[in-house]
């Protein structure tokens, strides 16, 4: 009979594996009929009543016998059992042939081997944490310039505990180690079994114990060489280089325990503005350190060139993914007293706390000026522990738009309000604050020559005397019969800004904001300008673009505002895509150009965007790739996903991220990777 008949006859009977008797005893059974030869009863069975016998036993639910592993004594270990490597120190005190399974002097002939020893190679991690080895059983190890293949054998006890994505160190001789991520799992049958048969998984269903034997199967992972840490001399700092040596077979593969190396290997600044803990499907990364998550930071100083602050910043996900709740975290980290940016053309390159300016639809921002009542001292202590910045900023103001029948309520914080109207002499350097959406080109350049008249003259620069001298008929004559704007081009300029919102918002009885921009733009300062208690979209548009034009237009020319000029300032604009999206019109084309020039100067003028939006796809090509880092929460919707442009395997995990879980991508600072933003707000949020 052949070795893979009696296999499957033992599966199936649930009897021991039949195993051929030691040559000396065979020649004493070699008269004797099938029936007396020892574990041997279907010898002299037909094929035909081999496979009836099968059936037979397999027939009905109460004929078929409960899966169990079978009890394999030493005497019958197949010669197929694989040696067991040991995987603590080395320190084996059984037999140093390795086959610690089996038993008796003369059962296998093979030559004794010496044990790995581990120890002499310079691991000091405790190779009883091992997931498992390298092997070259699967496939050969490689490295190369475009990729490696490196696959690892994962022990049955540890399995549970791998996952795509997980951080492992590989250990070479001289203490150097290679960081890896585990970029691909597989499942391969160890012996030649057919298991895609009826009678194979009638037995698995109707199993009373678990089914499956781990030892049956070979679990791979495949590693995706990150970096190899080292350090130049024993005492030195721990960094990183291209992974440029290939593992040894049988090296253990090692859970990282240590923060630093894991800081290290993702290229993770050890500190800076802190924005969440380092995750594997969506699960925290736990070391043996002190405290033991790690934390991801946001580079925030000169070493390496300017704060990554004003390379910008943009959050997105889809609604209900606690956008505003994770930019409360961040933006809290910006505001303390020992953050501070310099500016290269101020005489005395003195260094200022940055104003945080926030557009805020929702009206939720200002509550930055309380403290999270619900926050417990071990939440503090946490806190403390990895330099996360909590508590009220009570230099914090609500700016408030006077707008003709629209009242602000401020009933959801006590921050200071501040109120303001838009005088329309704004209007004379920014055009495009009045010019609607469906302008034409030809409306749009004639708008300008009226606007530029207008301001030309003496007459009070207020909205209702430039309607008044448009609408005037005489003023019509002049510029049609004139040549200088096209008859139909100028009744339709006229529909278009004579409406009546814009009444409502232009030099209302409150001081103009141009009157208020020393108390706006203070260091150290957060101004909120709330607009949910707007109810007219293009004139809560209106408001936003005001602000954002005086802090482009004075950041970006030669002269200025001093209190814009001369203050670093953060810039949260929550919904950009309202503000910054692909240009459908000459008015919209100006815009654009003029805040991607703000984002490609930002960094010299110290000017940071941070942007929030649901819908990053809309959001204009020219400021999307201005912009260095990328939190990215849940989103299901597939043009958002692809416009940010992150690698593959990481747009196929977007879809399933949960609240607070995020991917971030900031080639300037670490890897791309996953981490989750902290439980509680580090200020008031309801």
């Amino acid at each position: 009979m052949k070795y893979e008949d009696a296999d499957i006859l033992a599966f199936i009977s649930n009897k021991t594996k039949p195993t051929s008797a030691p040559e000396k005893d065979a020649s004493s059974h070699k008269n004797a009929g099938p029936e007396e030869v020892p574990g041997n009863k279907t010898k002299d069975l037909e094929p035909k009543d081999l496979e009836k016998d099968l059936l037979t036993e397999a027939s009905g639910p109460d004929s078929l016998p409960a899966f169990e592993e079978f009890p394999v004594s030493s005497a019958e270990t197949p010669i197929e059992t694989y040696p067991q490597i040991p995987l603590d120190d080395g320190s084996n005190t059984g037999s140093n042939t390795g086959f610690s399974a089996v038993s008796g002097k003369d059962e296998l002939p093979f030559e004794a081997f010496d044990d790995y020893g581990f120890e002499t190679t310079g691991f000091t991690s405790s190779l009883d944490e091992a997931f498992g080895i390298v092997t070259t059983g699967i496939e050969p190890l490689e490295i190369t310039h475009s990729g490696a293949t490196i696959t690892g054998y994962i022990a049955s006890a540890r399995r549970s505990e791998i996952r795509l994505g997980t951080y492992v160190v590989v250990p070479y001789e001289g203490g150097e180690k290679l960081f890896a991520r585990v970029g691909k799992l597989q499942y391969r049958q160890e012996f030649a079994v057919d298991d895609a048969t009826e009678i194979h998984s009638r037995r698995m269903l109707n199993a009373r114990a678990s089914p499956i034997n781990e030892a049956d199967y070979k679990f791979l992972a495949c590693l995706d060489p990150l970096c190899i840490l080292y350090r130049k001399k024993a005492d030195s700092a721990l960094t990183r280089r291209m992974a440029d040596r290939i593992p040894r077979p049988n090296t253990p593969i090692l859970p990282v325990t240590d923060r630093l190396e894991v800081q290290t290997g993702l290229n993770i600044p050890e500190e800076g503005v802190f924005l969440g803990h380092l995750s594997v499907g969506g699960e925290l990364v736990k070391t043996h350190s002190e405290p033991e998550t790690v934390a991801y930071y946001l580079r925030n100083d000169y070493l390496m060139g300017d704060p990554l602050i004003f390379r910008h910043m943009l959050v997105c996900g889809s609604t209900g993914t606690g956008k505003t709740f994770l930019s409360k975290n961040i933006l809290r980290q910006f505001m303390t007293e020992d953050n501070r940016y310099r500016l290269r053309n101020s005489q005395d390159k003195a260094r200022k706390n940055p104003c945080l300016v926030i557009m805020d639809p929702q009206d939720e921002y200002s509550q930055i000026f309380e403290d999270n009542e619900t926050l417990t001292e071990e939440d503090k202590f946490r806190f403390e522990s990895e330099n996360v910045t909590y508590g009220r900023v009570q230099s914090t103001k609500a700016f408030v738009a006077k707008v003709e029948g629209q009242k602000y309520p401020g009933d959801k914080s006590r921050a200071e309000q501040v109120e303001f109207t838009i005088p329309f002499s704004l209007v004379e350097h920014n055009s495009w604050l009045i010019a609607a959406a469906g302008m034409s080109e030809l409306q749009y350049i004639g708008l300008e020559v009226l606007l530029g008249d207008f301001f030309k003259s003496g007459a009070p620069h207020t909205y209702q005397n430039f309607i008044s001298h448009i609408e005037n008929e005489g003023t019509r004559s002049y510029y049609v019969d004139s040549n200088r704007i096209h008859e139909s081009s100028y009744d339709g300029i006229v529909r278009r800004v004579s409406s009546r919102f814009f009444s409502k918002v232009f030099d209302r009885d409150a001081t103009p904001i141009t009157g208020v921009l020393d108390k706006i733009f203070k260091p150290g300062q957060i101004s909120v300008f709330p607009t949910e208690y707007i109810s007219s979209p293009r004139i809560r548009d209106l408001i936003v673009l005001t602000i954002m034009s005086l802090i482009v237009d004075n950041k970006l020319n030669t002269t200025g505002i001093d209190a814009i000029k001369e203050t670093p300032i953060i810039l949260a604009l929550d919904e950009a895509h309202r503000y910054l999206s692909k240009a459908n019109g000459e008015h919209a084309r100006l815009i654009i150009s003029r805040f991607a020039d703000a984002a490609r100067q930002g960094r010299k003028e110290a000017l940071g965007l941070f942007l929030i939006t649901q819908d990053p796809q809309d959001i204009d090509d020219t400021v999307i790739k201005q912009i260095n880092t990328k939190l990215i929460l849940n989103l299901n919707n597939d043009a958002a996903i692809s416009s940010l442009k992150v690698p593959k395997e990481y747009e196929r995990r977007i879809p399933y991220l949960k609240k607070g879980q995020m991917i971030i991508h900031s080639p300037d600072n670490s890897d791309i990777v996953e981490i989750l933003g902290l439980s509680n707000c580090v200020v008031r949020h309801r």
